[in-house]
């Protein structure tokens, strides 16, 4: 991956060697903006799946945007999606979209939420060991 970080609004997400992806959404997310992560989300998808850590405690996203995600975003991407920071609302529409790209084609598709990016970092390193031992 040639493009290592991408700004956008008050947004922000970079790429973590070797599979991490860390998307940091501050205020509102209108769907130009989700247009923009979606399309940074496929670009990184180029050099294989990789995790995505995506803090939105500071966030909200529009209707349109959340349709947006939902509708576009591809399964074969992600090795999984960890939420930071996310409220009751938040954590049903992630668990929606996790529902979503489990039917539509991922045998799995994980999902966590958590309250800090520390927590995040060690789901990580936790579901790469499971990935290991399951292929070791």
């Amino acid at each position: 991956m040639q493009q290592q970080e991408w700004k956008f609004g008050t947004h922000q997400i970079h790429h973590e060697p070797p599979d991490v992806l860390v998307a940091s959404f501050s205020g509102m997310l209108n769907l130009e903006d989700m247009k923009r992560a979606v399309e940074i989300y496929g670009i990184a998808a180029q050099s294989g799946p990789y995790y995505l850590i995506a803090n939105i405690g500071s966030s909200q996203l529009q209707a349109e945007a959340r349709r947006y995600l939902s509708d576009n975003s591809r399964a074969e991407w992600f090795k999984g999606c960890v939420y930071v920071g996310a409220d009751m609302v938040q954590q049903t529409f992630g668990k929606v979209i996790s529902l979503g790209m489990f039917l539509t084609g991922k045998t799995e598709f994980r999902t966590e939420f958590v309250k800090t990016m520390a927590e995040a970092y060690t789901w990580v390193a936790q579901q790469r060991g499971a990935t290991l031992r399951k292929s070791g």
